[in-house]
């Protein structure tokens, strides 16, 4: 009896030992730590390698913009009238165009104009200018003698054997060394520029031919 009860405590001390072993595996496998996601795949790129984003240039910061450029703005000369003004050695020329009523025509269509000097004028004298200053037919003859129709350059002018006026004149044209000489004048300050025009400078007045 005694030998009976011995092995069934025996018996019993070993289930409770197996079952002990078996919760301690199953706890073990319940607190091991599953894989960590974090891990990077050994074939991912490195970040430094990726290639930078190009920012859209909208995005961009203001100073880093291109600047844009401005449109060039052309500066007025002023009229034919203007210019002849400011030169200071016309003002004998700018009296009879006055007197003759054409100072609005030449500040405004695109013309030539042959501009005589004070000292061109001078070398007339003063009697042929007040009799000229007398008659208004005869004084816009004269003037009309140095406009040619359109701006006609220096070069334009000097390829011609003559230059047509608005006064229905027509002007000899020669071309001697490097002097251009237009009805007997010598020009001697070619091509200044004007809004509506072209001035050549010329030292002598030139008379209308007779008839």
């Amino acid at each position: 009896m005694s030998h009976r009860r011995s092995l069934s405590v025996a018996a019993l001390a070993c289930l409770f030992l197996v079952s002990a072993c078996g919760g301690s595996d199953d706890d073990a496998t319940t607190t091991q730590a599953p894989a960590t996601e974090a891990s990077a795949p050994a074939d991912t790129e490195p970040a430094e390698t990726m290639p930078a984003e190009t920012v859209p240039a909208d995005t961009m910061p203001a100073d880093t913009m291109p600047a844009e450029t401005s449109p060039t703005t052309e500066v007025a000369l002023g009229s034919i009238i203007d210019v002849a003004t400011a030169a200071g050695e016309f003002t004998t020329l700018l009296a009879a165009v006055d007197a003759a009523g054409l100072t609005e025509t030449l500040a405004t269509s695109k013309v030539t104009v042959l501009a005589p000097t004070d000292a061109a004028f001078e070398a007339l004298g003063q009697a042929a200018i007040d009799a000229v200053l007398a008659d208004p037919a005869a004084l816009e003859a004269l003037l009309l003698n140095h406009v040619l129709p359109a701006p006609q350059m220096a070069a334009q002018l000097s390829i011609f054997s003559n230059a047509v006026t608005l006064g229905g004149g027509s002007l000899p044209v020669a071309l001697v060394g490097s002097d251009l000489t237009i009805g007997g004048a010598t020009v001697i300050t070619a091509d200044v520029m004007a809004d509506n025009g072209v001035i050549h400078v010329i030292d002598t007045v030139i008379v209308p031919a007779a008839g």
